[in-house]
């Protein structure tokens, strides 16, 4: 009996001690504006670090936002997913939360929808959906604190590079 225990021991413990390493992943794109009634609204630039790590069940997303001005703004997005595919969402600035469902198989999620609300009262309504990690969209419906919605964006990111991103970052940065 003893030696079955070891044996189940001895084939369990790798199995059971190796930690899947979180996958990053870099993306660069654009979000287009537009008003309620459909008229274009300007652009901005995306540029987008994902971190999926299953050991600690949390998504990390830190978007670059570049804004028509050429001001950027930077948001550091943590989901933290619970064993039916539902998350709440925090950001690091304290400037929103929310909550949300995944849906698609686990760590391959290929749409999620959630509601976000920042502290200065705009409600987001978001829905990504992700084929594979080579390609994202995003529609986002902003509602104000007065309850009338105001803006939608189209996002539309496009894998790259960490190298890229590092130096597209560094690059948007400086400015």
């Amino acid at each position: 009996m003893r030696t079955f225990i070891s044996l189940v021991l001895l084939v369990l413990t790798p199995t059971l001690s190796t930690a899947e390493p979180p996958l990053k992943l870099h993306y660069v794109g654009e979000a287009k504006v537009s008003s309620v009634d459909g008229k274009a609204m300007g652009s901005q630039v995306y540029l987008l670090e994902k971190t999926l790590d299953r050991d600690k069940a949390t998504i990390i997303e830190r978007a670059l936002i570049i804004h028509q001005d050429g001001k950027a703004e930077e948001w550091t997005l943590r989901f933290a997913v619970n064993d039916d595919d539902t998350f709440t969402l925090t950001e690091d600035s304290k400037k929103a939360e929310g909550s949300g469902k995944l849906f698609g198989p686990a760590w391959n999620w290929t749409y999620f929808k959630a509601t976000y609300k920042s502290t200065n009262g705009i409600e987001v309504e978001d829905e990504n959906f992700m084929a594979d990690y080579s390609f994202g969209t995003a529609r986002q419906k902003l509602t104000g604190p007065d309850k009338k919605v105001f803006m939608y964006m189209d996002i539309s990111l496009k894998s790259i590079t960490p190298k890229t991103y590092e130096i597209l970052r560094a690059g948007l940065m400086k400015k």
